[in-house]
């Protein structure tokens, strides 16, 4: 569904209506807000359909990343004596898995192959190689994620 809207923003310009449509289709089945300002690298994963996902225009998706549901990816700006200040999107770097109901908010960086946790908040800039839980405590990743794939023991076969 996310494709075809897609297509239709680059392709069809004029068809302002089906533009729209899509992105209401998208909004009542999925219950996703994911505007086509949204740029995706490769293998962008929703794995629940983007299920409750909300993310912010500007907003750049590295590839091989996953998102899971309820996850919040936007800005944090605040108009300060008429400036806006801290505005703008986050940009989330390669094989980056946000874990659901995680809140990524402001023009930060997440580093390449992090994870944040489940219900994570991050308003900081976030190294590479890193594991992210709570708010804002970051850990160096040590450990690989579980893939599923169990090492034969080489003892008893």
């Amino acid at each position: 569904m996310r494709k075809a809207e897609k297509w239709f923003y680059q392709t069809q310009k004029g068809f302002k209506f089906k533009r729209k449509l899509f992105s209401l289709l998208l909004r009542i089945i999925f219950a996703c807000d994911i505007p086509l300002g949204v740029k995706s690298g490769k293998n962008l994963e929703l794995p629940h359909n983007g299920l409750g996902v909300v993310m912010h225009n500007k907003t750049v998706i590295g590839n091989n990343c996953i998102i899971y549901q309820n996850v919040t990816i936007g800005g944090n700006g605040k108009i300060v004596d008429g400036k806006s200040v801290n505005s703008g999107a986050p940009t989330i770097e390669d094989n980056v898995a946000i874990f659901a109901g995680a809140c990524v908010l402001g023009p930060i960086t997440i580093g390449k192959n992090s994870y944040i946790g489940a219900n994570a908040v991050v308003t900081k800039n976030i190294p590479p190689n890193s594991l992210v839980v709570g708010n804002n405590i970051i850990k160096p990743r040590t450990f690989t994620y579980n893939t599923g794939k169990k090492k034969r023991d080489e003892k008893y076969g």
